[in-house]
């Protein structure tokens, strides 16, 4: 009789087991469970520049600033100029590229 409740036992989990997983198979189809064909979409935001960085104008248009003094920036070092992409004001150098400054309007 021990056998018999062991045996009962092991069929019953078994069945709760099994019988969960074929219920979120009928559920979800057998090429919808969670985490199968799963799509990522990853939507960039805007770049945010930083000090170091190497300017590559491919992130969006930019516009050469000429006039610093009427945008309130202050004057580039030799061999720099500024640089306006999106609200933000860069510092390039011009002979490597990299962003000396960064200076944050909107």
């Amino acid at each position: 009789m021990n056998i018999f409740k062991t045996i009962a036992a092991a069929a019953l989990a078994a069945g709760t087991l099994f019988g969960a997983t074929a219920a979120d198979a009928a559920y979800w189809g057998a090429m919808h469970r969670p985490g199968d064909n799963h799509v990522v979409r990853y939507i960039p935001g805007p770049h945010r520049w930083v000090r170091g960085e190497r300017f590559v104008p491919v992130y969006g248009r930019f516009a050469l600033v000429d006039d610093w003094r009427g945008y309130r920036l202050p004057r580039p070092v030799f061999d720099a100029h500024w640089v306006r992409a999106g609200g933000e004001y860069l510092l390039v150098s011009n002979r490597t590229g990299r962003i000396l400054d960064v200076v944050v309007r909107y």
